[in-house]
């Protein structure tokens, strides 16, 4: 009975979590953001020689370069916070069920809804591109490869950024400085410090179903990338679902 309530209690509070998120206004950033990728790539596809490849690396900077994390910064650093400032969250934490539950639901939630619209940001570059350079069965084999790499992205970013959203009072803060400063520089600098983003590792367990672009030509062992980002999931759940647990909230 007791598993039966919290099974419960956790699929209504992801879709509840995930309903709030679809229809919050931010859904206009990520509708601009599709809009734009479609936008680039399809002035790109009409002035480069470049087939696939070009394809390939243009999905690469736009989407896993840049706006995945930012739509998981955007969507998770403020996803708890919002509920905690507009009261919201009282109904969580006053539930039967178990808070580190009520944080799986929350990060659930947030997976789902980032993989959503990553993957239809991914789908309408490709489109746009491919408008124009023409549809064939690599192309079709580039945008499953691409949507399965941000439907992995979205998982552990989701699970980063929730982290900062229980963690810390501004979250937004640290969300940028790791966005701009640790994966955008210091993840551009040629040795071991690259080991240590996600974006390294997502991008070297990509080269072995991506077979086009600077992704295909990313070194290192895809099975051990994967159980970094696994590991790296599953160490952040555990501390997000402990300090939700231990929260207390004014």
């Amino acid at each position: 009975m007791r598993t039966q309530l919290h099974t419960t209690g956790l699929l209504t509070l992801t879709w509840f979590s995930a309903k709030k998120l679809i229809v919050h206004r931010r859904w206009v950033i990520a509708l601009l953001i599709a809009l734009l990728v479609g936008a680039v790539m399809g002035y790109f596809a009409t002035e480069i020689e470049e087939g696939i490849s070009a394809a390939s690396d243009l999905l690469n900077i736009l989407v896993l370069f840049f706006f995945m994390p930012i739509l998981a910064l955007i969507y998770g650093a403020s996803m708890i916070r919002n509920d905690i400032d507009d009261r919201s969250i009282t109904q969580v934490l006053t539930s039967p069920m178990d808070r580190r539950l009520s944080y799986l639901g929350y990060y659930f939630a947030l997976a789902l809804v980032l993989a959503l619209l990553l993957m239809l940001v991914t789908t309408i570059g490709w489109a746009c591109f491919f408008a124009v350079k023409g549809f064939d069965a690599a192309a079709l084999e580039l945008l499953l490869g691409y949507l399965l790499t941000v439907c992995i992205g979205a998982l552990v970013y989701s699970a980063l950024f929730l982290v900062f959203g229980v963690v810390l009072r501004h979250p937004i803060y640290l969300g940028l400085f790791y966005v701009f400063i640790w994966e955008d520089f210091v993840g551009s600098i040629p040795g071991a410090a690259e080991d240590y983003t996600i974006r390294h590792h997502l991008l070297v367990v990509a080269s072995s179903w991506i077979d086009y672009g600077e992704v295909a030509t990313t070194t290192g062992e895809p099975g051990i990338s994967a159980m970094v980002l696994f590991g790296l999931t599953i160490a952040l759940l555990a501390i997000g679902s402990w300090a939700f647990w231990n929260k207390e909230v004014p």
